[in-house]
């Protein structure tokens, strides 16, 4: 548990800073290029939901009470166990994705 609130003092105000820095280019996506805005935001969403999914599948919560009985349904179904290990894998491809793809836009735009 500790552990727990270790990790969400400094990943809430995180998420939080996040979110403020995709509205913050949504005013001025005018001045920028429209492929690094979308990029950008893409970017944002995966890393948020990387953020999400590696708290639901990582094995952060499964010794916490309150979130018990959505492991013991998603061990019982199994689908949902194994989305979230596919969702391991392709959010952390994603990431190198949109990283590569926000390099390589910024490379042509010199």
């Amino acid at each position: 548990m500790l552990n727990n609130i270790i990790y969400a003092s400094y990943g809430v105000p995180c998420v939080v800073l996040y979110v403020l820095t995709v509205a913050a280019i949504i005013p001025i996506r005018k001045q920028l290029s429209p492929s690094f805005v979308a990029i950008y935001i893409w970017n944002g969403v995966i890393n948020l939901l990387t953020y999400l999914n590696s708290w639901i599948a990582g094995s952060r919560l499964i010794n916490e009470k309150w979130f018990a009985p959505y492991y013991h349904f998603a061990i019982q179904s199994g689908i949902i166990a194994m989305i979230h290990q596919f969702l391991i894998n392709y959010l952390y491809f994603a990431q190198n994705i949109n990283s590569f793809l926000l390099t390589v836009d910024r490379f042509f735009s010199i």
